[in-house]
């Protein structure tokens, strides 16, 4: 059997093959490398393994892929591209071996076997050898095989088409993985159109911080419509991905998406290059298609992308003036509750002032200097310190030195009612006190039977003391008995009615 290479001696800087140079540790090295793969499935194995540890930015540019045919039959995928230092290509070598390539160093039309354990410097050329005709020749210790170049496929047009492989989901839900599928940050949502509006209001009014652009995908007449949004929940992501025509994406780069539940075989942050900057990639697993959108997409804040259904909600007062959005009016009133709540306040009628005065002497001046008072028809209203501003003085609160008089409880910040009553419908706090026009330090009072709300403004309430409750004097009314005799005894008379009894009494007067 012919020896076709023979191993390069240490400091040996002359070699047969033409392209060959030493580096600087003295290893054989060629102007290029040629990758030789069985199949389309190992080359893709050995890009995946590539992009993991490097970048396939750095090999993209001078890389070719090249369908040939081997002179004895068969056929096989050649790589082809420039080679850098002795580092990066032992690195190519081992990714090689260990997704089934043979690695050669060479230039032009010849390359020879890489380096290995039996010839750490490299191989060249033994002295008599006849190659075989074709493309390209890889030659191997004992053998030499020719490649005629067939077609030859495009590298970046290869990553955009691969098929996506499945990848398991927690079978809790994504709430259930610590950093949710990839989502923990950034989550793309694609909504088919017939579903948008829908989607986009439910996660308007639970509040999701989002953006949203409306795009049109290859063979659909409707623009769909993408969402992004910004650190979502478990629970939400949940929801959305059981809802028929609805997709999440993760971002694995700022060119390209990838359906969760699925991955790309190739480490597509490491690829940017093959993606170009002006166009977003979205690659669906469940559809298997690539959905490229032209341009970058240009998201919206999602509040000026929800549609209002209230008819004539815009009307013009005069043409020279802006349009202006009618308010929306929601009725807040009291219905009975079983929530548990602390009593914030105490309305003490007016029968009862005698006891305030009497307690009011038994309270230290810190406690009186944190509560206020207020003074209304009903009674004296008592607002805590909670209730004045938030702020807490003292270790006991009003409510439990007054043990008089109507509880109140605070439904929001500023906002009381009865005890046992909650404001309906349940809004939230900042909302409720912007529905009822309340100012920075404004009190709204829901008195027991009352349907409107009391406004206690900031300069209305006074600091609790001793010598503002004595100033208040109860004067007993009296009552005026309002009936009067009657002027003449009464008397009853019964008279026989005619046959049109509702006629009146025969067309006369009755008589006195």
């Amino acid at each position: 059997m012919q020896t076709l290479l023979e191993p390069v001696a240490a400091g040996q800087t002359r070699f047969r093959l033409q392209g060959l140079a030493p580096d600087g540790r003295g290893i054989a090295i060629g102007r290029e490398l040629l990758l030789v793969f069985p199949a389309i499935d190992r080359l893709v194995a050995f890009l995946g393994a590539f992009s993991e540890e490097s970048s396939l930015d750095d090999l993209m540019p001078t890389m070719t892929i090249e369908r040939a045919a081997r002179d004895g039959g068969g056929n096989a995928l050649l790589l082809r591209c420039v080679a850098g230092d002795g580092y990066a290509v032992d690195r190519i070598a081992r990714l090689a071996g260990a997704t089934g390539g043979q690695l050669y160093s060479g230039a032009a039309a010849t390359f020879v076997r890489y380096r290995e354990r039996e010839a750490p410097f490299g191989y060249d050329l033994a002295e008599a050898v006849v190659l075989p005709a074709g493309d390209v020749v890889a030659v191997d210790l004992t053998y030499a095989t020719g490649y005629s170049i067939v077609d030859r496929l495009d590298p970046f047009d290869l990553v955009q088409r691969l098929s996506l492989r499945p990848q398991p989901i927690p079978l809790a839900g994504i709430a259930a993985d610590p950093d949710l599928c990839g989502l923990k940050d950034t989550a793309l949502v694609l909504v088919a159109p017939g579903l948008a509006q829908r989607v986009l209001a439910y996660l308007w009014r639970i509040d999701v911080a989002m953006a949203g652009c409306n795009v049109t995908l290859s063979g659909e007449h409707r623009p769909g419509l993408l969402l992004r949004i910004r650190q979502p929940t478990g629970r939400i992501l949940d929801v959305l991905r059981a809802i028929p025509g609805v997709e999440m994406f993760v971002a694995v780069s700022p060119r390209c998406a990838v359906e969760i539940g699925w991955r790309h075989p190739i480490h597509l942050a490491s690829a940017s290059s093959c993606f170009p900057a002006d166009a977003l990639f979205l690659f669906r697993g469940r559809v298997g298609r690539v959905e490229r959108i032209d341009g970058v997409p240009r998201f919206v804040d999602a509040r000026y992308l929800v549609e209002s259904t209230t008819g004539g909600a815009v009307r013009e007062v005069l043409p020279a003036r802006e349009s202006a959005l009618e308010p929306l009016r929601v009725e807040m009133r009291m219905r009975p509750s079983s929530m548990p709540r602390e009593p914030r306040a105490s309305l003490v009628a007016w029968e009862q002032v005698d006891l305030l005065r009497k307690l009011v002497y038994l309270l230290p001046p810190s406690v009186l200097a944190a509560a206020r008072v207020a003074l209304l028809p009903e009674g004296v209203l008592v607002l805590t310190a909670t209730g004045t501003g938030g702020r807490q003085h003292g270790a006991m609160g009003m409510s439990v030195l007054v043990p008089f008089g109507r509880r109140l409880c605070e439904v929001a910040s500023g906002i009381l009612v009865p005890e046992g009553f909650e404001l309906w419908p349940r809004v939230r706090p900042a909302l409720a006190r912007q529905l009822l026009g309340l100012e920075p330090e404004d009190h709204a009072v829901y008195l027991p039977g009352a349907s409107v709300p009391i406004r206690l403004r900031a300069t209305q309430l006074a600091v609790l003391d001793a010598a503002l409750v004595g100033r208040l004097d109860v004067v007993q009314a009296e009552t005026v008995d309002l009936e009067l005799p009657a002027l003449v005894p009464g008397s009853i008379e019964n008279r026989k009615l005619g046959r049109f009894a509702l006629w009146g009494f025969g067309g006369g007067e009755p008589q006195p």
